[in-house]
């Protein structure tokens, strides 16, 4: 069965004529020699709207260029023409689905090759944007159960995770060892033994009175929504240390949460490790701890502040 989604909206990029056009699922396509879909060569952003809104994209459009830079890219598309083509699909798709709130992925494709790993052959860039109904977010009192998973992040110095690319291949395989453990998730380690961070999110544990998150040069993604959960911290007064954890520190957290940009804090509620108990152990008794729930509810009026001052921008029909 399917699981391709039916309510999306995608626009296409044609790097040779420079246009651009919107189109159905059913009807986007790509080059069977696009090298994103051989080598895993090209890099993405994932933002979502709140109220027609589009949030924070010029963060995401700056980490994409971060991105470009590690991975070799020689130059990407116009900057002003991704911003119209994601506003152009996030307008269609509210036209035709209603204004419900959006996942918007942007991705752009080293281009296309005669099938030689060597980049210098491949075609120019190009992007494309798809835009679908955001899962919404778990009600308030559930949370994840996530496994410590014995797969390793890649290590920055062979394929840096700051470099939001395609080449994903490392964490389907740690979310399938999570899977297998019955958990929603896998929380990975380095090659030496170092916390990192979850296969689509950042984490978070909390020590004591004390937040701990990994920094960047363990080998993480320098997280948008992580960057705001510092800072509303750093502005509530909410002690954080940014360095490097291990797993015997995570065993004795009173509470673990995760950061996504579509997520923005979802509690971690139960842990399977290597040799625990079937099922995994409960996380601060099983329910969100009040100091996830702090930061949540900080956050979450960070982003309510946020698109109040941007309440302009949307758009919604």
């Amino acid at each position: 069965m399917s699981t391709v989604p039916a309510r999306a909206v995608v626009a296409l990029h044609d790097p040779q004529s420079g246009t651009w056009r919107l189109a159905t699922p059913d009807h986007a396509t790509i080059s069977v020699f696009d090298r994103s879909f051989h080598f895993g060569d090209s890099l993405y952003e994932v933002t979502r709207t709140y109220d027609g809104i589009l949030f924070a994209f010029d963060e995401h459009l700056r980490r994409l260029h971060e991105s470009a830079r590690l991975a070799r890219f020689g130059a990407l598309p116009d900057a002003v023409m991704l911003h119209a083509m994601v506003e152009a699909a996030c307008r269609a798709f509210f036209l035709q689905f209603g204004n419900v709130d959006a996942y918007v992925r942007l991705t752009v494709s080293r281009g296309v090759g005669d099938l030689q790993i060597d980049r210098t052959t491949s075609g120019p860039p190009y992007a494309i944007v798809i835009v679908k109904e955001v899962a919404p977010r778990p009600p308030p009192g559930t949370g994840a159960h996530w496994a410590l998973v014995d797969r390793r992040r890649n290590l920055p110095e062979a394929l840096d995770p700051a470099m939001k690319s395609g080449n994903y291949l490392n964490n389907v395989l740690a979310l399938a060892e999570a899977q297998a453990l019955g958990a929603d998730d896998g929380l990975m380690l380095d090659a030496a033994g170092w916390v990192t961070e979850g296969t689509t999110s950042n984490f978070f544990a909390v020590i004591e009175d004390c937040v701990w998150t990994a920094p960047l040069d363990v080998g993480i993604l320098a997280g948008i929504t992580r960057e705001w959960i510092l800072r509303v911290c750093a502005d509530a007064g909410i002690e954080v240390r940014v360095d490097r954890f291990a797993a015997e520190d995570v065993l004795r957290a009173r509470e673990l949460f995760l950061s996504s940009s579509t997520r923005e804090v979802q509690p971690i509620v139960r842990l399977t490790t290597p040799g625990g108990p079937p099922g995994g152990q409960a996380v601060a008794g099983g329910e969100p701890g009040p100091m996830t729930m702090r930061i949540a509810g900080l956050l979450r009026q960070f982003i309510v502040d946020w698109c109040q001052q941007h309440r302009a921008q949307s758009l919604f029909r």
